[in-house]
């Protein structure tokens, strides 16, 4: 076929280029911190996961889809505080009982969603107003509060210790601005009511309490400065046979991001394309990328298994564990990660276009550019990129099928190293090249 000569005009445009970088998380023994990790600047926020027992949402409702972002609240189970709802409504809360609590229904935080706190798990899903913990009033536009709850809280590692009990009643969010809550010891003592203001936790999904201090703690990082959390939580976990909730160490990401799971041979390698099914649910990556064991030390990692994760900004990356490590004096967690820009299409498209060749190379006046096409393509683009990631040319083609070949002027550049990039229905392949 003829080739077609290229004379780039040259402009800015700045572009990332794939690279791998490792990282580790370091943790304090029995999982006490959570790390909250931003994957494009590595920052890591710690905060202590041990010194909270329930939480309330601070995120304004945005109806009609996103009112359960604005009534959630969590438990902290991860950390043996355990959750009961009693058939006692909040005007029985002087003659409260709790002969057979550890028979009442038992509530866990959901680990699909930040939405469904272990408080929400009654709700009538099928009635838009009703939260589990409490109705919203159309009248008063108040979400408010119907069963007392049982708070069963240790403050030892150990989930079979003596618990302390609380009794809680949740009494109304007020005009989805302020939360209005009462608890004290079962007997009535020690009682205290508290008001949280959403408003003093702007950018926070939020606000946490602790029963014992009676204090609301502000922890978290704001949700604009990280993607995943490293933390601890409750999980169906099969041990010995046998299937129980049971608190693990484990990644969540961010309410706005979505994951995928790949498990291949060539799961550390694979370059994220159109055929991974990304799902909203927290815990995709999870725990089990690791193989439980009993003895301290280092943990079985799965070698064939990555992740991939797109970010509220819609940015894509590639994240695989390759160390776990636990023992009495510390736990560190290492892992790589690698930033893509976007999917690259389908996966036989992909395969076709890595067929790319550039020659001669190193090259003078001109460089040829060829690839091959197992299908009809929209458009084909050919950037020319320096080593700065700044697009020095690009020519866009419509229509292409087959053989493609192109002959592109280099006389105008100066030597050094640059990098031919080509883009056809979103895959992209590049070579480095050497001008003399």
């Amino acid at each position: 076929m003829k080739k077609i000569l290229l004379i780039f005009t040259f402009f800015c445009f700045n572009i990332q280029l794939n690279a791998q970088t490792a990282d580790s998380v370091s943790m304090l023994p029995g999982t006490t911190l959570d790390v909250y990790y931003n994957l494009e600047t590595g920052n890591k926020d710690t905060v202590r996961n041990n010194n909270w027992h329930i939480a309330f949402a601070v995120r304004k409702a945005q109806p009609p889809l996103k009112t359960m972002q604005a009534a959630t609240i969590l438990v902290n189970d991860g950390r043996s505080v355990d959750l009961y709802k009693s058939n006692s409504m909040i005007t029985d809360w002087n003659s409260f009982d709790t002969t057979g609590w550890k028979t009442w229904p038992q509530s866990f935080n959901s680990d699909s969603s930040w939405d469904i706190g272990a408080f929400n798990q009654a709700r009538n899903q099928s009635n838009p107003f009703d939260y589990g913990w409490g109705q919203y009033n159309m009248t008063s536009k108040d979400v408010v509060g119907n069963n007392i709850w049982l708070v069963a809280i240790t403050t030892s590692p150990n989930p079979s210790a003596p618990k302390t009990l609380k009794k809680l009643a949740i009494h109304k969010i007020a005009y989805d601005t302020m939360w209005i809550f009462t608890f004290s010891n079962i007997d009535g003592t020690d009682s205290t009511t508290l008001t949280i203001k959403k408003s003093d936790f702007n950018n926070k999904m939020f606000a946490y309490v602790n029963l014992v201090s009676k204090t609301v703690i502000d922890r978290e990082p704001a949700l604009s400065t990280w993607d995943i959390v490293f933390t601890r939580y409750k999980s169906l976990v099969t041990l010995f046979g046998q299937t129980l909730m049971y608190p693990v160490m484990g990644v969540l990401h961010h309410p706005n991001a979505v994951t995928a799971e790949y498990s291949m041979p060539n799961a550390r390698s694979f370059v994220p394309d159109t055929t991974l099914k990304f799902n909203s649910k927290i815990a995709e990556i999870g725990w089990d990328w690791k193989l439980i064991t009993t003895t301290p030390g280092a943990w079985p990692v799965k070698d064939s298994l990555s992740y991939f994760i797109k970010t509220g900004s819609n940015k894509y990356y590639r994240i695989y564990f390759t160390d776990y490590y636990a023992d009495q004096t510390k736990q560190l967690i290492k892992f790589n990660k690698t930033f893509f820009s976007q999917l690259t299409g389908n996966s036989e498209l992909a395969k076709s276009i890595e067929t790319l060749k550039i020659y001669p190379n190193p090259a003078s006046a001109f460089v040829n550019i060829e690839t091959v096409f197992t299908k009809p393509v929209a458009a084909v683009n050919v950037q020319l990129i320096d080593m700065t990631g700044r697009t020095i040319g690009s020519e866009t083609f419509i229509n292409r099928n087959g053989d493609f070949n192109v002959a592109v002027s280099t006389a105008q550049l100066k030597p050094g190293i640059y990098f031919v990039s080509i883009e056809a229905d979103g895959v992209k392949a590049s070579k480095k090249l050497i001008i003399n």
